[in-house]
């Protein structure tokens, strides 16, 4: 992005803000309480924290570190409180615990081996204008008085359009707004308050596919029909950001896909794409509940990803976190994801037809868990090129797998840095392996060249050692080195102490 550019929107949206020195407890209202953490106190004010399927959670803001008190339903006699680089020692005193966080951030809190806990702490920003604002769009003036239930798709819609080019912002109070399939235009600003939800539609027929392609349904169709892979597998989404420029979404309210319920009935609808589009800015929102991949980036420039805070339903198959396809220019910055399947996924899918090469690619900063791959690129493959990629400074609490290259349909990988990343627990079942890098031949014939580990740590052992295996002489993969990589607390200097295996098209690992 240009640096003139994204000063713009940085400035556009912090001017919205002014700093406060008190906790701020974030608050949706007539949603389910935690049936495990009875209250959580975050300096002197307590929550009960909200419950989302299998997980609980509490969404605040804080200046600087703070002082936290963890209460359960049962006595507490053991606990993990991640990331572990924070090193935050607990005390227990029957079913509380207490501790001091060091800043805002993402915990995650495990007590007795059970339910995890999420303290989603946020940098303070307290809206300082009012609806009534000239900068400011109320979408509450486009909408119909009376039942609160009612299908909104319409007015927002009106509402989005009305707001598109205008300079404004369109404004989303505190409250639930249900909404089929919404299309977000050039040069729009959308803020959604603490407590405001756009809540999708829990109907499949709200969300229109591209050109009434069929998808991956694998309720309504023949299940030799249905497919996984991104090419075909999903035409529609709850937020479509389109052949656009300058969108920006942000605030601390919460999108959700309802997608539970929707892909029970087929339908495995994206919560965000992001299409032919640049210039891009998602901050500080929870992204909630998609159908299948969370947020899908594709064929698009310049796109940033800021303190976004994903939860997908552990239950849902398909559901990654933030996928850039065939992108440019996309950074991942201090984001959580919690997540069934990948918690990010660099591929070039050909969906719709729309391919090029992918470059200049950074994740940095984030907290993670997934029960499949975390730090990935594939596997989807179906561009010539995709160069330029760092994941760095990231803490994968849960994975299966953690550093992976599925090179599986033909496409060159070059410059791929993994850096200062870190990987506590192996997820109990699946392949299990830390690093896998794997060429195959589905669609076409790649190559992987230029690795580099740099000091990353893998905590505890997974059960299945490292598996790097290029697919022959001329499709192989070239030039690793391992940088200070650590794994149980002990660097490790050969394949061998790693426990990597390669095979014979696996060329010039290095370990320094």
């Amino acid at each position: 992005m240009n640096n003139k550019a994204l000063f713009f929107v940085l400035f556009s949206l912090t001017a919205l803000h002014v700093w406060s020195r008190e906790p701020i407890i974030y608050i949706e209202d007539n949603t389910p309480k935690s049936e495990y953490y009875t209250l959580v106190t975050i300096g002197k004010k307590s929550v009960r924290p909200q419950q989302f399927r299998d997980i609980s959670y509490v969404h605040f803001s804080i200046s600087s570190g703070s002082d936290i008190q963890v209460n359960c339903v049962e006595d507490i006699n053991e606990f993990e409180i991640s990331p572990l680089i924070k090193k935050i020692d607990g005390h227990l005193n029957g079913k509380s615990l207490r501790f001091r966080i060091p800043n805002p951030g993402y915990y995650v809190i495990r007590i007795n081996g059970g339910q995890y806990l999420f303290l989603l702490a946020d940098s303070p920003q307290e809206e300082i204008y009012s609806s009534k604002s000239s900068n400011i769009v109320n979408v509450e003036d486009f909408l119909p008085k009376g039942n609160p239930n009612l299908l909104l798709t319409k007015h927002l819609q009106n509402a989005l359009d009305k707001a598109s080019g205008s300079g404004r912002i369109l404004y989303f109070p505190s409250r639930v707004y249900h909404t089929g399939t919404l299309q977000v235009k050039s040069n729009t600003k959308v803020y959604l308050e603490a407590g405001a939800v756009i809540k999708g539609s829990e109907n499949r027929n709200d969300y229109p596919t591209d050109d009434n392609r069929l998808e991956s349904d694998h309720v309504n169709r023949a299940k030799e029909e249905y497919t996984d892979n991104g090419e075909w597998m999903t035409f529609s989404r709850l937020i479509l950001i389109d052949n656009a420029e300058n969108v920006h979404i942000s605030g601390r309210g919460v999108i959700d896909g309802s997608g539970s319920i929707i892909r029970a009935q087929g339908k495995p609808a994206n919560l965000i794409r992001i299409r032919r589009s640049k210039n891009i800015l998602i901050e500080d929102v929870i992204l909630r509940d998609p159908a299948a991949w969370n947020t899908h980036i594709q064929l698009s420039d310049s796109v940033v990803m800021r303190n976004v805070k994903i939860i997908n339903d552990f239950n849902v198959a398909n559901t990654d976190g933030i996928d850039p396809d065939a992108s440019r220019n996309i950074l991942v910055d201090h984001c959580f994801a919690y997540c069934n399947d990948d918690n990010i996924a660099i591929k070039t899918t050909n969906n719709l037809g729309l391919n090029q090469d992918l470059e200049n690619i950074t994740v940095k900063d984030c907290v993670f868990l997934t029960r499949k791959s975390s730090l990935k690129v594939g596997t989807e493959t179906k561009a010539a090129n995709m160069s330029n990629i760092l994941f760095e400074n990231n803490d994968v609490i849960v994975s299966d797998r953690g550093m992976v290259l599925y090179c599986n349909d033909g496409a060159h990988f070059k410059n791929i840095r993994f850096v200062n990343n870190r990987f506590e627990y192996c997820y109990i079942k699946g392949t299990q392996r830390p690093i896998h890098f794997i060429i195959k031949n589905r669609y076409g014939k790649g190559r992987i060249e230029n690795v580099l580990i740099k000091d990353c740590e893998i905590y505890k052992p997974f059960p299945n050692g490292s598996e790097i295996f290029g697919l022959d002489v001329q499709n192989d993969i070239q030039h690793i080195v391992f940088d200070n990589f650590i794994i149980n607390g002990v660097k490790v200097n050969s394949l061998q102490d790693a426990d990597i295996r390669i095979n014979e098209f696996v060329k010039d690992v290095t370990f320094r």
